[in-house]
């Protein structure tokens, strides 16, 4: 059928492929498609949308039709509405690029001084958009360059903040991952009740607060409610006429006894009137008692810093229901008496023996968390009026030095999507001796240039080591075909002891290879990089055949199809042709000689006769 019938007129309708109706420029009032599914030589799937697309694009053509007409022939069933839609109006497959580095690609770039490997790698459609992007990303790295930077001033003359920092910055990645690990424990739920003091992560101090779990979670209210010792009091207290927060949150001070009513009088034992779990206070609720101020605040699992070991004697009713300043006043001096030891926060429950963390790598960073605390008790910055300033200005700088090294990093031909894979393909090369340390290619490298039809390292490395030295130029290239031969599941073939042994021993080759990969971190499996290039499937067949054996017969030795078998022939005058060619560069004559024997050892009769089997090969 040509084309040319079809924009004529001739053909009222065909039938055709779906290659035909996705390659070819055949436009078409109506569209018909027999089955929204198809064979893509595995397995039969639904169409893609672009696919359909394609295909569906060919009714009513710009300067032909007026309107296009697609018709979808529903023969056993109709399709799902929601596949329907996926077909016909989905989105169309991502195109990725199917570029891939391999060692004779890096070698046969090495040796070529105008290109670099970097050079070809921006020019693969991967990195097409990044590489679209960098005139953008270079104004804004100029941009972020041009900014003026604010210098930290330290008052007392000597400038640490910034490794005072860097401690600050650790010891609150451990904090994270510690208070994860103990939030989730068991055991740590059973020492979160009333009367237990914790410590809580503050929002913007730099000094964490000291506080007492008020009231567990319950079913009305979701959050732990804890009372913390504040540092200060609220810069801005916006009050109405009665004394209270405009903004919603209750604030109290503790008048002196004097001027306090009854329900106010200062009680130092619990009430024993049992609470109804009502809380008549608005959260946050803050005041002041005994010279210091306080808050009252719901606090989620992950704001709580350690669990002391230690409780107080709460009174939760007057705390939360009646609301007194007594009782606040009470539990604020029980939370100062344990700060007077001399240390900011009492003891934290062992991780170990009491919180029965098992996990090695957690108490670990426990114990090196404690000891960055300890570090940054005892530095200068510690306690400066300036602290909390001079962490926000340290904070800042080290995110534009990132943001600066980051757009640099990605301006760079380390950015590549696969320089990690070229980089560990050159220390491969390095490693086996095809480039040297100035990554000039050497005389392994240039035989492995040579070698197209089979894997480049295996075959060079199955050179270097003279594993076809001891085998007749028969026995040699009928190793070699397993180079060559495609077809993954055969027969097992009948090998002379002398080629299992070289079978063995190239394949003990390649192994050693595929994990000198791994090694290097390249997605290399060792047993499936054997397995994928070499193939020992036509061995027995080719041996065969090269020491005259008709064609006929040998068939008979496999269940591989005569074609597969003639294919794997053809190339594998090609290998000895390039083994040749290495001998050559290497300097080993007896190997020269050995690959001409062996490439008129197997070119003879119909394999190499003109047929159909070789056109195009």
């Amino acid at each position: 059928m040509k084309t040319e019938g079809i924009f004529s007129g001739h053909f009222p309708r065909f039938c055709s492929q779906r290659t035909f109706a996705m390659g070819v420029n055949a436009p078409a009032r109506t569209v018909v498609f027999d089955s929204l599914r198809k064979f893509d030589g595995k397995e039969f799937r639904g169409l893609l949308p672009g696919e359909y697309t394609q295909m569906a694009g060919r009714a009513g053509r710009r300067g032909l039709d007026k309107i296009g007409t697609v018709v979808v022939l529903c023969r056993d069933e109709i399709p799902e509405e929601k596949d329907l839609k996926h077909v016909i109006v989905g989105s169309a497959t991502r195109l990725e690029s199917q570029f891939r580095l391999t060692y004779i690609m890096i070698l046969h770039l090495l040796r070529v001084e105008e290109l670099k490997v970097e050079d070809m790698l921006k020019r693969s459609f991967a990195e097409f958009h990044a590489q679209k992007k960098l005139p953008e990303k270079e104004q804004l790295l100029m941009r972020k360059l041009a900014q003026p930077r604010k210098n930290i001033e330290c008052i007392k003359g000597e400038p640490e903040i910034e490794d005072y920092y860097e401690m600050h910055s650790e010891a609150e990645r451990y904090s994270n991952k510690i208070t994860e690990a103990i939030m989730h424990s068991p055991v740590s739920q059973q020492y979160l009740t009333p009367g237990r003091v914790v410590v809580v992560k503050a929002q913007l101090a730099q000094d964490h607060l000291l506080g007492v779990i008020v009231k567990s979670p319950s079913a009305n209210y979701k959050q732990y409610i804890v009372l913390v010792v504040t540092p200060q009091l609220p810069s801005i207290l916006k009050t109405s006429s009665d004394g209270r927060e405009k903004n919603g949150a209750d604030f109290q001070v503790l008048v002196p006894k004097s001027k306090r009513g009854l329900e106010d009088d200062y009680y130092s034992s619990v009430t024993s009137r049992k609470g109804s779990g009502i809380i008549n206070i608005k959260l946050p609720h803050r005041g002041s008692a005994a010279g210091v101020n306080y808050e009252v605040r719901g606090v989620e699992n992950n704001e709580f810093l350690s669990i002391c070991n230690c409780k107080i004697r709460i009174d939760q009713v007057r705390l939360l229901e009646d609301v007194s300043a007594g009782a606040y006043s009470n539990t604020v001096q029980q939370l100062l008496t344990l700060k007077s030891d001399g240390n900011k926060y009492p003891p934290a429950l062992d991780p170990v023996k009491d919180l029965k963390l098992r996990d090695i790598k957690v108490v670990e960073d426990y114990y090196k968390w404690t000891n960055l605390l300890q570090k940054m008790a005892q530095s200068k910055c510690h306690g400066c009026v300036k602290l909390e300033e001079n962490i926000m200005l340290a904070r800042e700088l080290k995110r534009h030095r990132e943001e600066v090294n980051a757009l640099k990093f990605q301006m760079s031909d380390e950015a590549l999507q696969q320089m990690p894979d070229f980089q560990g393909r050159i220390d491969v090369l390095k490693e086996i001796g095809c480039i040297d340390s100035d990554l000039v290619v050497q005389v392994k490298g240039r035989v492995a240039c040579e070698m197209n039809s089979g894997e480049e390292l295996i075959c060079t490395e199955c050179l270097f080591e003279n594993q076809l030295n001891d085998l007749e130029p028969e026995e040699a290239v009928a190793i070699m075909s397993a180079f060559v031969f495609q077809q993954k599941n055969t027969s097992e073939p009948s090998l002379t002891p002398k080629l299992s042994q070289a079978k063995e021993r190239l394949y003990d080759t390649a192994i050693r290879l595929g994990e000198l990969q791994a090694k290097f971190k390249l997605q290399v499996d060792p047993l499936e990089y054997a397995h994928e290039n070499l193939k020992f499937g036509l061995v027995e067949v080719v041996y065969e055949w090269a020491k005259g054996t008709p064609f006929a017969d040998i068939c008979e030795l496999t269940d591989v199809p005569e074609g597969m078998i003639v294919r794997t022939i053809v190339r594998l005058d090609e290998t000895c042709r390039e083994f040749r060619n290495a001998a050559a560069i290497m300097g080993n004559s007896a190997l020269y000689k050995k690959m001409e024997t062996a490439s008129n050892a197997i070119k003879r009769d119909i394999v190499f006769a003109a047929s159909l089997y070789i056109t195009g090969v």
